[in-house]
């Protein structure tokens, strides 16, 4: 499975960034087997108890128990992606993100055991 969040630049209009205010979002992978989790530029310090220098780093994540989710404080206006995949499913693998605790993408794809499947996900932080 693989989780991807990228961020983009603010609109230059008034925003919570303005105000200092960030939005809630999670990440959330379901289904019936292991998965990968990526998640590339979110920083490190966010999802571990040591506190590293100097920009964002990727999160990549092997055979998480599923049901999965994280949750994590980003600045209004980032652009969401994640994919979800497992190597030998039982039957789905799924993936959603929700903002502010409002559901803004999901899939689930279904298959017979043996194949790899991927879900993905995308949506956007409002401005």
């Amino acid at each position: 499975m693989v989780a991807l969040l990228a961020g983009c630049s603010d609109d230059g209009g008034t925003s919570k960034a303005d105000g200092g205010g960030m939005v809630t979002v999670e990440f959330k992978v379901t289904g019936d087997s292991p998965a990968s989790v990526y998640i590339p530029g979110i920083n490190s310090s966010l999802y571990t108890d040591t506190k590293k220098s100097g920009g964002d780093a990727d999160l990549d994540l092997e055979n998480v128990k599923t049901p999965w989710s994280k949750k994590f404080k980003v600045k209004p206006g980032r652009s969401l992606s994640l994919q979800a995949g497992s190597v030998d499913p039982k039957k789905e693998i799924g993936c959603q993100i929700f903002v502010d605790g409002k559901l803004k993408d999901e899939e689930t794809k279904k298959n017979k055991p043996g194949s790899t499947l991927t879900a993905g996900c995308s949506g956007t932080t409002p401005v």
